[in-house]
């Protein structure tokens, strides 16, 4: 099953190659004090005609990849995360400050980001998620503190926004002693050509 799955992605993938652009890929690995893996990180990026995509894919972290995608066509934005292949949650904006929709695959909610500390719409946004993936807010809370415990990792990308938000959100509890993590090359090799692959399949979706 593995393997039908790995030659699907690498299908999509050159069928992107031969239909328009390829995604430059950007691969980084994390690593505990001791050198030790905790999780490989692929950012995809693809422009073309006014509309620029990535996608995150963060590998090894949970069982499924975590993945984030953006695109950006003017001032307007569209973020998703996911997990794996599944169908996701999404937030989209018409302009910085305006009115965010989410949009899990049953509904949609929407609000303003000045009012997520609001019990209605937190409620509303808990609902969404239960809606998309009940798997997500451990995935967000595995994230956020992979985040907080990663050299120089303070700020967040704009990527990384449905995390942001769902953070605000979901509130989970906070870890009392993150782990310490910083980031390295990772290796060439067919863990690193597979994780390309799927990158390049997660913007190009």
């Amino acid at each position: 099953m593995k393997e039908l799955v790995l030659a699907a992605v690498v299908a999509a993938t050159a069928a992107a190659r031969a239909t328009g652009p390829v995604a430059h890929v950007v691969l980084e690995r994390i690593v505990d004090a001791r050198g030790n893996r905790i999780c490989d990180l692929a950012k995809a990026e693809l422009e073309a005609e006014g509309v620029r995509r990535s996608a995150w894919v963060v590998r090894g972290l949970l069982r499924s990849d975590l993945v984030l995608t953006l695109e950006s066509v003017g001032s307007a934005t569209e973020g998703e995360i996911g997990l794996g292949d599944r169908r996701g949650l999404r937030f989209s904006s018409p302009a910085p400050g305006g009115r965010v929709t989410a949009s899990s695959p049953v509904s949609a909610f929407r609000y303003f980001d000045t009012d997520l500390s609001r019990k209605t719409v937190r409620c509303n946004l808990s609902r969404l998620v239960d809606e998309a993936d009940r798997d997500l807010p451990g995935a967000v809370s595995d994230y956020a503190r992979l985040k907080q415990g990663l050299e120089g990792g303070g700020s967040w990308a704009p990527e990384e926004r449905p995390v942001v938000i769902l953070l605000a959100a979901l509130r989970p509890a906070p870890h009392p002693s993150p782990p310490f993590g910083r980031r390295v090359p990772m290796p060439e090799g067919r863990e690193a050509d597979e994780l390309v692959a799927a990158a390049r399949a997660a913007v190009s979706r």
